[in-house]
């Protein structure tokens, strides 16, 4: 036994992330934002985890999740590959299995969406994950307050709240109108 601290359930779900997106995406890059919106999502489809997020700089964040990111390191379960100190890029690490064979039933439940997310979202650069994960944040923030909608008017002009003019109106409402497709969020 190679692991020197005790794990849960949201350690192995983190590095199974880390797995599938590495597997899928080759060569790209899955540093710490990517997985904040990656995480993010799997908790929006219900996969159960107890980190929660708020609206942080380049969207939703998680402390609990970045703290794990650091753990999970630390025990060699997730490696960081990048070659520079303000960026990550993270696969799984030497002790990955070990972590994996304790939740295999657990992670078997989960593992295809958690393959399809990894696929779907993993390559995709930094802002593109920003924008789509802010606008499903503030959706849900939009629909949780009650009411009938309209929701993507509403949605957008709580976006751009927070978001002010990063990006542009037309990206904003095509980036909305995938998440409905997709039926993530309702129009």
């Amino acid at each position: 036994m190679n692991l020197l601290l005790e794990h849960r359930w949201e350690h192995a779900l983190v590095a199974a992330v880390i797995e599938a997106a590495s597997k899928s995406n080759g060569g790209s890059y899955l540093g710490r934002t990517a997985m904040q919106k990656l995480m993010y999502f799997l908790q929006v489809l219900n996969v159960p985890m107890r980190f929660k997020f708020r609206i942080h700089h380049y969207g939703p964040f998680s402390d609990e999740l970045a703290d794990t990111l650091d753990w999970l390191q630390a025990d060699d379960v997730i490696e960081d590959r990048s070659r520079e100190t303000r960026y990550s890029n993270y696969a799984p690490g030497e002790n990955w299995h070990e972590i994996k064979s304790r939740f295999q039933s657990d992670l078997g439940q989960y593992q295809e969406m958690i393959d399809a997310v990894a696929k779907a979202m993993g390559g995709m650069d930094p802002d593109q994950l920003e924008l789509i994960a802010t606008l499903d944040f503030c959706y849900r923030w939009v629909h949780a307050r009650g009411g009938n909608g309209p929701w993507k008017e509403l949605t957008i002009q709580k976006f751009k709240q927070i978001k002010g003019d990063k990006f542009t109106d037309s990206k904003i409402s095509d980036s909305y109108d995938r998440l409905a497709r997709v039926k993530l969020i309702q129009q």
